[in-house]
């Protein structure tokens, strides 16, 4: 070939470059072929565009398209309505990697607008009547004579496993019975008085016979959640077919249950029903107005980011709403850092897990959503960091392959539907679990079932993690979870933080960690658990069977007598040694240098959930040395339980980034007032219309998380405390809906999201009207979930 011919293959190659980016100029074409680009996205954009800063993209999946390896997508504020899928992998040493530009708020959203509302009028009422003879006299009738019904026409995605419905970005409720409130981890229920297999019965269902036939019962008894249709309705019973067999509908602990798929249930402001036969979505206006342009969004798709088959992909900062982020089990190198996800997973029914490795049974239902939720971090060395994820009927994140990292993550208001799905579900090996933080699940924080992990769950570190405000609809479950006969060889549980079960579950076994069913091989060690644990840190189930190799050193109960508990059955080669609390001593355990009884201890400052020891603790020097739980002791034997005394305290948990603000220094209140507890002072006698004001709160930059140290009783635990700017009635950008701790002045550290706020501002913790009691503060803040 002539010079003259190459060079024009030259020119040729570095225009078709230039084709395939959009636009550009000759003079960088030949940088093109060779260097990293940076492309730019932006809602005033245009993919006709070349996706410069000046000239961006309209959507992130033209990025996807044009990237190779090494290149960035910078994404401006807005809310995209996509499914983000690159086209093509990263290498190791060139990530491809998307982000939100500096300050930039960016949503990637699983829903789409609903436009053409329509007012539902006396003429709707009356055609709806002649369908449907329950309608007369129902919640939906007096709701459309107060003229504040809306109904739009709209085909949601049939594909869904659940429907969502958003209003200004916040999910509102499907109409059911009772009303669930807006507390999505503790909803009011019904409780049945009596069961059989598949019926119950209940003095408030005072409806007609036949007025619940078709409508989807949803029950928790005991551990079992589960779903089914109703098939026959008589006043005071309901039967339900599509049951499973595991434990059926007669109350054991108690049978808890809601019902939906009536649009007569419709009766409160925020609520929705969808009609699938007619596409008909109906909606309670919110505000009592015709919902207005972009204001109302149905959810259209599962997954917001799709990274199947993809590696080396980094996403850094984007927001995730009404849809959830995946990794497939071919990627490797994908981080997913800053992540700000909500309502990730829907699902409107309780099923099996498709991917169960054990033959199905009459209690497959209990793995509902456990592969199929969440934010699924699959492959080989994945990792998932610096992230909230707040909202969803199933997991926050499942983990599985091997090797990855979920870490310094907030995790709230998951398995609103009490699966064995959870905050964060293992499958797998040799996964790091570290330093998050996941507070209110229907069942266990962290969760490993053999039913889909396997028999062998080998590896992981479980450590540093703050879990609180488990088993919020069925009881028998742990913080940690482990069920069942699961060997846990190398797998390592350490320097975790157990707190604060929910009140429904402290009669019933809610520890830290709970080694059921003849888990074995386990390593706990340097735990601390407090406040209604029931049996401690550890709980070891051999369920009448045998199990052995379990090793539980250095832990600590700082409120609850037991620490490491054990149920009958044979035990062999296990250890419980070092630990504050009362231990189990059946045959087969060696019990040794345990320190009793925790009220002995003499603990740092209880008040305040510190645990470590006190310089006359009878703790200091009663351990033997078990490297690693032992590591750092100063004294001449180590101490028994989780701290070392003289050693730096560990503290478990997400890294929070904000400035604590003292309860009592409000400049401004109504209603209030101030008594002694806690670290020194609370603000209390919080009652519906109180409020407390705050002047030049700093909020740092773009802080999406409220933190507080609130005390409760659990007669009014789910009360909430709204969070507004600038006045009693400014802005709200979050309600804190408190887990009970037991007692006024018993705290623990409670958080939810907020709207990203920046800058100083007013604050006003406002008690809603007509709500009896909220609790005690003794300080807040207002911080970067993760960072």
């Amino acid at each position: 070939m002539s010079n003259r011919s190459r060079s024009r293959g030259a020119v040729l190659a570095a225009a078709a470059v230039f084709l395939s980016l959009g636009s550009g100029t000759l003079a960088t074409s030949a940088q093109a072929a060779t260097r990293p680009h940076t492309f730019h996205v932006s809602p005033s954009g245009s993919d006709r565009h070349a996706g410069t800063e000046r000239s961006p993209f309209r959507t992130i999946n033209r990025c996807s398209a044009v990237m190779s390896a090494g290149d960035r997508c910078v994404i401006a504020s807005g809310t995209y309505h996509e499914t983000v899928a690159p086209a093509r992998s990263g290498t190791a040493g060139a990530p491809i990697t998307y982000a939100a530009a500096p300050g930039a708020h960016v949503v990637v959203d699983g829903a789409d607008p609903v436009t053409g509302w329509k007012a539902v009028t006396g003429k709707d009422l009356n055609s709806l009547e002649h369908d449907d003879p329950f309608m007369a006299g129902s919640d939906f009738a007096t709701a459309v004579a107060s003229g504040q019904v809306y109904r739009a026409h709209v085909k949601i995605n049939p594909r869904l496993t659940g429907n969502q419905v958003f209003w200004k970005g916040a999910a509102q409720i499907e109409a059911q019975s009772p009303y669930p409130g807006d507390n999505v981890s503790s909803p009011t229920l019904a409780s049945a008085q009596s069961g059989t297999t598949d019926s119950l019965s209940d003095t408030a269902l005072t409806q007609p016979a036949g007025f619940w036939k078709g409508a989807q019962l949803t029950a928790h008894n005991w551990f079992v959640s589960e779903t089914g249709t109703v098939t026959d309705s008589q006043v005071g019973t309901i039967t339900a077919a599509g049951l499973p067999t595991c434990v059926g509908l007669s109350p054991n602990q108690s049978t808890n249950y809601s019902l939906k798929g009536k649009l007569a249930l419709l009766g409160r402001p925020g609520e929705w029903f969808y009609q699938a036969p007619s596409h008909t979505l109906y909606l309670y206006s919110p505000d009592g107005a015709k919902p207005s342009a972009g204001s109302v969004a149905a959810k259209q798709r599962a997954v917001a980011i799709d990274l199947s088959g993809r590696s080396h992909i980094t996403v850094e900062g984007l927001g995730i709403r009404g849809a959830t982020a995946r990794t497939s089990e071919t990627s490797t190198g994908v981080v997913l850092d800053g992540i700000v996800a909500h309502d990730i997973s829907s699902d409107a029914e309780l099923q099996p897990d498709p991917a169960m490795v054990t033959a199905p049974d009459g209690c497959a239902v209990l793995t509902a959503g456990e592969t199929t939720s969440g934010i699924l971090l699959q492959g080989h060395g994945n990792v998932l960091r610096d992230s909230l994820i707040d909202g969803s009927t199933g997991n926050g994140v499942v983990v599985s392959g091997s090797a990855n990292t979920v870490a310094n993550t907030t995790i709230l208001h998951v398995d609103t539907l009490g699966s064995y799905a959870a905050g964060i579900n293992v499958l797998g090996s040799d996964h790091s679990i570290v330093h998050n933080t996941v507070q209110s699940s229907g069942r266990s924080s962290i969760n490993i079932d053999n039913k889909v992990a396997g028999f062998t769950s080998a590896g992981h570190t479980i450590a540093y993690n703050d879990l609180s405000d488990y088993d919020n609809l069925v009881v028998d479950g742990g913080a940690v979870y482990v069920c069942c006969s699961v060997d846990l060889a190398t797998t390592v549980i350490h320097h975790n933080q157990f707190h604060d079960p929910s009140p429904f579950a402290h009669t019933a076994p809610a520890p830290g960690v709970y080694l059921d069913n003849s888990t074995y091989n386990a390593t706990v060690y340097d735990n601390v658990a407090w406040n209604r644990t029931t049996y401690g840190a550890v709980l070891i189930n051999p369920n009448g069977q045998s199990t052995s190799g379990n090793r539980i050193y250095n832990n600590t109960s700082g409120t609850d007598t037991n620490v490491a508990s054990t149920f009958g059955g044979t035990f062999s080669d296990t250890e419980i040694v070092n630990n504050i609390g009362v231990t189990g001593s059946d045959a087969g355990i060696t019990n040794s240098n345990n320190v009793t009884p925790v009220s002995s201890a003499r603990f740092t400052n209880p008040a305040v959930n510190d645990f470590t020891l006190q310089a006359d603790s009878p703790a200091r020097n009663a351990g033997v040395v078990h490297p690693p739980a032992t590591d750092g002791y100063q004294d001449p034997s180590p101490s028994a339980g989780a701290y070392q005394y003289g050693a730096p305290k560990w503290v478990g948990g997400a890294t929070r980034v904000g400035r604590q603000v003292e309860g009592e220094a409000y400049t401004s209140s109504s209603g209030v007032s101030d008594h002694a507890a806690g670290s020194g002072t609370v603000v209390g006698s919080i009652d519906g219309g109180d409020w407390i004001g705050y002047d030049d709160v700093d909020f740092g930059s773009d802080a999406d998380l409220f933190t507080a140290f609130v005390g409760v009783d659990d007669a009014y635990a789910g009360k909430g405390i709204e969070i507004h700017l600038d006045s009693v009635t400014g802005p709200r950008i979050g309600v804190l809906h408190v887990a009970g701790t037991g007692g006024f002045d018993t705290l623990s550290v409670q958080s939810t999201s907020i709207t990203p706020t920046s800058g100083h501002h007013k604050v006003f913790l406002v008690a809603p009207g007509g709500q009896p009691g909220f609790g005690n503060i003794d300080y807040f803040s207002f911080n970067h979930a993760g960072r």
